[in-house]
């Protein structure tokens, strides 16, 4: 007994000498774990500053590239104006050795490069569409399907549009009248008259931002491809002729021709990609196809002078891409010879752009 007070009495001493000797141990021992969490602390802010640094410098250099890559558009614009109105207006002299070779403005696309960035500019007369205050009723419900767009949807579409655009409140089966329009919110009328805009079809009933702009969809393959919209179909600056031109009209255009088979369609949208034609005639005297009766004399390839231009361009060594859309008609008379009648900077960002 007296040997375990002795051995406690001795342990005792023994700390005491410790805590005599080491006074401040538990102090310190405090201060080092919240330096440890000020450090970790510290840490973080920066880690978060730096982040939100690259983030800023990121935006920054995007939108830098995105005003140069603006430019770069405007000015890929400009050149395949001026190339048009030298096209258009300049005498022509006849070369033989440059007959077969096809102008790239009549192939519907131009390339360059400005300071280092690359643009391309699609061309589509006006001509190669349908005058959505002219079609008639057939070939404006084949055009929406061949778009893409289902039944119902189609059909409410068409007869919709048909509606908007006569007078009147009597409306199809599938269209609307004020009754139909007075009802959404915010509410409004029908035009009961002619487009101005092809932009207002989206106030029409059934006409999705989808179904006017297009949208991306995927292949058998797996890639992704863009389906395109009415608002590449339809215009409202062709002339009241009711043929197309067989160089410009994309593929539903020509779909709704009565007649038109999807072979034949394509095979004159290969074709032209590659040697214009010069007049609907030679379609049969180079192509080995048998044409409806009523398909040849819906053709033309006579242009307009009016064309949409859709120009995409990049910065130089970026990928931030800018797009402008414009609808300009050649004109003689004027002073700079051309009219601007549409201008859209916000125009949809998409690969493909060739109608």
């Amino acid at each position: 007994m007296k040997a375990v007070v002795s051995l406690q009495s001795a342990v005792s001493e023994s700390q005491m000498r410790r805590a005599q000797d080491y006074p401040h141990s538990d102090a310190y021992g405090v201060i080092l774990i919240a330096l440890v969490w000020i450090l970790a602390a510290l840490a973080v802010i920066a880690l978060s500053f730096s982040r939100e640094s690259f983030v800023e410098i990121a935006a920054a250099r995007n939108a830098q590239s995105l005003e140069t890559s603006y430019f770069i558009a405007r000015a890929g614009m400009a050149e395949t104006i001026y190339r048009l109105i030298q096209k258009r207006f300049t005498p022509v002299v006849n070369r033989p050795e440059l007959q077969d070779i096809p102008d790239p403005l009549d192939l519907g696309t131009v390339t360059g490069e400005v300071g280092g960035g690359p643009y391309r500019v699609d061309i589509q007369d006006e001509s190669g569409k349908l005058n959505i205050n002219m079609v008639q009723e057939p070939q404006l419900r084949l055009l929406v399907e061949a778009s893409g767009i289902p039944k119902p949807d189609s059909d409410i579409i068409t007869d919709s549009i048909l509606d908007w655009r006569e007078p009147g409140q009597l409306h199809r089966m599938n269209g609307a009248k004020d009754d139909y329009y007075q009802s959404l919110n915010p509410p409004y009328e029908a035009k009961k008259g002619r487009f101005d805009t092809v932009e207002e079809l989206l106030l029409v009933r059934g006409v999705t931002p989808e179904y006017f702009y297009g949208l991306p969809a995927r292949n058998q393959d797996g890639s992704i491809a863009y389906r395109y919209g009415l608002s590449r179909y339809l215009t409202v600056y062709s002339s009241p002729r009711p043929q197309v031109n067989v160089n410009y009209a994309p593929l539903p255009v020509l779909l709704s021709i009565t007649g038109m088979t999807p072979q034949l369609a394509q095979m004159i949208y290969d074709r032209r990609h590659i040697k214009p034609f010069k007049n609907p005639q030679e379609i049969t005297r180079d192509l080995p196809v048998n044409l409806a009766p009523n398909v040849l004399p819906a053709l033309m390839t006579e242009t307009t002078g009016t064309y949409t231009l859709t120009v995409s361009a990049y910065a130089p060594n970026s990928k931030v891409r800018r797009v402008i859309r414009a609808v300009i008609a050649l004109d003689g008379s004027e002073k700079i010879q051309y009219r601007t009648m549409y201008w859209n900077e916000n125009a949809p960002d998409y690969e493909g752009v060739t109608p």
